[in-house]
């Protein structure tokens, strides 16, 4: 019996020993044998040797969900071979999967694909980053663009074509063998763009257009029993269940990495160097954002990003200094200034205000800000809740709101008691409560959505200055910008004469004996100083006669008090003149320079800065004159007014001519296409309700043969004498433009009705036809018209007269199509 019984628990426990590498098999992880061509950006390994990548990246995280370890399986040689190798032995099953495979019936006869791809590819047509002229793509102008491609017939290419259908482009080919030739080709300026998958990172280049947009997957080999594909599957989706951005993550990262380098374009370019002076909206009490400090110095983390736009770009900015933010979005609506230095980045405020945003520049987390003792860990439902005036925080309150004026009477309300608490961004807060009056109150982290501050860009000014603050704001660097915060939120702390008495007794009444003795001293010293500031005095004024005399400029300075004016009039080779004009009471009979003007009425406003005005000057000329005012005050209160004078006739001119120039079209002289959209929007402003006006567009038919037959110099002729043609049947009040190739604008300001307007395009297409270029050249033009006596906007107007035009085409050319843009109007053809 007792045999038996050991017999027993010896097979027992060989069963038990069996079994256990049984369970160890059970447990261990998958090794998955996976493809790994090198690829940039895809399958690739770092400086150091490790893997990385997009596909390595996600692999990593599927085997979070599977628990997979990894076997990566490379071939060496050209990456066409290896990815032949690797293809091949994911057919025969020498691998368990491969990544970065877009589906095609062919391939999915070869292999098993996952049911979901873990990322999607783009064709691309990129320039590099450096290329000064963009590439446009503009889907409605025929234009030819010279494209690098690797190897003829691909996939890319076939994309690209249907692309170029779409768009009005011949493509002409550079053909390369491989990324390094297509990138030569662009940068030596033999083709203008290259030819790119969204898979295929080549660094220093920027992507100009996308289309074609492919998922890519995993795949496996045919058959593949082993679950690999089912787990794969549900690894996917709980990736994207708990991370939809994942993927679009990974993209960026490895395909679409920040630029830290500034490249501007042309466009830019040129407009940096015929902006002058940006005015900027500034607030003057809103640290540590932007403020006037108590040396009167300006401040603030927003002007120091300015100065870091104009020491990258040139820019130039002048600040002119509001109250409250609502003056400052009201200038930029009136156009008084082109930039609001600091507003929030909150797309309703932004539309509310008529302003566009640049990036976010700055972004700082919310605080809870209150006292040691404000007892706000048991809820803020019901307590006083500090808020400015201009907050534009518009969901429920759980506080009881009491309002401000500035974030610095929020914080002093908490700290008095006058108030519970109060939210502010970190910036803010850290810059208060470095100060030691408000060293009994402490900041709570919140959890909202950060504040973001960014520049607001008047709508009516030019986009390239938008443009160039976001390219600056997307280039700074991480140094760069935490150096801007530091030293404007880390405040050194103020000397507290309290304190000091406090801890050095002894010191102190050395101190008010030493400065009672420095009293007395001084007393017997200004006794000694009075006696010479008469002849003090007098040199000093010498000086400034010596030094008036060696600029031919003119110094002014009026005194508030007596309402005197001096004038100082440069003589050559002597002392200045002085002139002095009494306006403290009105002189019946004279007429002095500036009484009652606008010179005048500058001065008395106090309002400090550089200003240009036309003006009768002190000649009795009128001038054009650049005005430098200085107010010195006592106290808030204007006590003189100082500045200097320049007579600037000639740089106007100059100004205007250029101005002039840049709205013209360079080779017809007639407007270009911004400088017609401007005009038309500004003339339709203005016209009444029921005042009848229209909008011609006209293309010149098969205008291409003519470059093609008798050469581009005859097309330019042809262009020209259209031009001509154009002007010639202008009225007064019409505008005549050209956008751009053979296309052309007009605008009639005096059109009574359509039978006017019918007329007026027949008498058009009737001239044109009449028209002989360089005595061999016939040319008929499409024409689409649109009739308006309502208050249409520009782009509706276009898109009729576009889409009148597009009628005409179809319908054989040589001819016009009216379209009415009232509801009463109809539409009318003529040959």
């Amino acid at each position: 019996m007792r045999k038996r019984g050991w017999m027993c628990l010896f097979w027992s426990m060989l069963l038990v020993w069996c079994a256990l590498p049984v369970c160890a098999m059970d447990t261990a992880a998958r090794v998955v044998r996976v493809a790994y061509p090198v690829q940039a950006g895809l399958t690739d390994f770092d400086e150091y040797g490790n893997y990385t990548g997009y596909t390595y990246e996600y692999l990593e995280e599927v085997a979070q969900y599977t628990g997979w370890e990894y076997e990566f399986v490379e071939v060496p040689g050209e990456i066409d071979e290896s990815l032949s190798a690797l293809l091949e032995m994911l057919q025969n099953g020498e691998v368990d999967l491969m990544g970065a495979m877009v589906y095609s019936e062919s391939l999915g006869e070869l292999y098993d694909y996952a049911s979901h791809s873990y990322g999607v590819s783009e064709t691309l047509l990129q320039v590099p980053y450096e290329t000064v002229q963009e590439a446009e793509i503009n889907s409605q102008v025929y234009q030819v663009l010279r494209v690098a491609a690797i190897g003829q017939g691909t996939r890319l290419i076939r994309e690209f074509e249907d692309y170029c259908v779409m768009n009005l482009i011949e493509p002409q080919y550079v053909y390369c063998e491989t990324s390094e030739e297509q990138v030569q080709a662009v940068r030596e300026g033999r083709a203008d763009v290259l030819l790119n998958s969204g898979m295929n990172y080549i660094e220093g280049m920027r992507t100009v257009a996308k289309f074609s947009p492919k998922p890519f997957y995993f795949a496996t080999t045919k058959g593949n029993s082993s679950g690999l594909i089912e787990e794969l599957n549900a690894a996917i989706v709980s990736i994207e269940q708990a991370d939809p951005s994942f993927s679009t993550n990974l993209y960026e990262k490895y395909f679409s990495p920040p630029n830290e380098k500034l490249f501007l374009t042309g466009k830019e370019k040129n407009y940096i160097e015929n902006a002058g002076k940006i005015k900027v909206g500034v607030l003057k009490n809103q640290p540590p954002y932007q403020y006037l400090g108590e040396d009167g110095q300006e401040k603030g983390m927003a002007l120091d990003f300015l100065a870091y736009v104009s020491e990258h770009t040139g820019l130039s900015f002048e600040l002119v200094y509001y109250d409250t933010p609502e003056q400052a979005y009201e200038a930029a609506q009136n156009q008084e200034v082109s930039l609001v230095a600091c507003m929030p980045y909150e797309y309703a405020l932004a539309r509310s205000k008529g302003v566009s945003m640049s990036r976010a520049y700055l972004s700082s987390q919310y605080l809870l800000v209150t006292r040691e003792d404000g007892g706000t860990e048991q809820g803020v439902a019901g307590r006083r809740l500090a808020l400015t005036n201009a907050a534009t925080y518009q969901g429920k309150l759980l506080g009881e709101p009491v309002s401000y004026d500035t974030a610095e009477q929020c914080i002093s309300a908490v700290a008095k008691g006058e108030a519970d608490y109060t939210y502010m961004d970190a910036y803010t807060a850290q810059y208060y409560v470095n100060m030691p009056e408000y060293q009994n109150l402490k900041m709570i982290p919140q959890s909202y959505e950060p504040r973001k501050i960014c520049f607001g860009v008047a709508k009516a000014g030019d986009p390239q200055l938008l443009s160039i603050l976001n390219k600056c704001i997307n280039t700074i660097s991480e140094e760069d910008s935490q150096a801007i915060i530091n030293s404007n939120t880390l405040q050194k702390q103020p000397f507290s004469l309290g304190n000091f008495l406090r801890a050095n007794p002894l010191e102190t009444v050395v101190f008010l004996v030493a400065f009672f003795l420095l009293v007395i001293v001084l007393l017997l010293l200004f006794l000694r100083h009075r006696a010479k500031a008469g002849k003090r005095l007098a040199l000093e004024l010498e000086k400034h006669f010596r030094i008036y005399a060696l600029v031919s400029e003119y110094f002014f300075e009026y005194d508030f008090q007596d309402g005197r004016l001096m004038v100082t009039l440069p003589r050559e080779g002597g002392k200045p003149e002085i002139v002095e004009l009494d306006f403290s009471k009105p002189l019946p009979g004279r007429k002095d320079w500036g009484r009652d003007g606008e010179f005048l009425d500058l001065i008395r406003s106090g309002r400090d800065g550089v200003w240009e005005m036309e003006a009768e000057f002190i000649d009795g000329k009128t001038h054009w004159v650049r005005i430098a005012l200085e107010t010195v005050r006592d106290g808030g209160r204007p006590v003189y007014a100082l500045g200097k004078i320049n007579i600037i006739d000639g740089e106007k001119r100059e100004k205007d001519t250029l101005q002039e120039k840049a709205q013209l079209d360079s080779l017809t002289h007639i407007y270009n296409a911004e400088a017609c959209r401007l005009l038309v929007t500004e003339r339709l402003a203005r016209k009444a309700e029921n005042e009848g006006s229209a909008l011609l567009l006209l293309d010149v038919d098969h205008f291409k043969e003519v470059n093609d037959t008798y050469g581009h110099l005859r097309g330019d002729q042809s262009l020209e004498a259209v031009a001509r043609l154009l002007q010639a049947n202008a009225g007064e009040g019409d505008i005549v433009g050209r956008p751009g190739g053979d296309e052309f604008i007009v605008y009639l300001a005096h059109v009574e009705d359509t039978e006017m307007l019918e007329k007026r395009c027949g008498q058009l297409c009737e001239g044109l036809r009449s028209l002989l270029v360089a005595g061999k050249i016939k040319l008929t033009a499409s024409v689409g018209a649109v009739f308006c006596t309502g208050s249409l906007e520009y782009s509706a107007l276009y898109e009729l007269a576009d889409q009148a035009l597009y009628q005409t085409k179809r319908a054989g050319r040589d001819g016009y199509r009216i379209s009415g843009a009232s509801s009463s109007a109809g539409d009318l053809d003529g040959g």
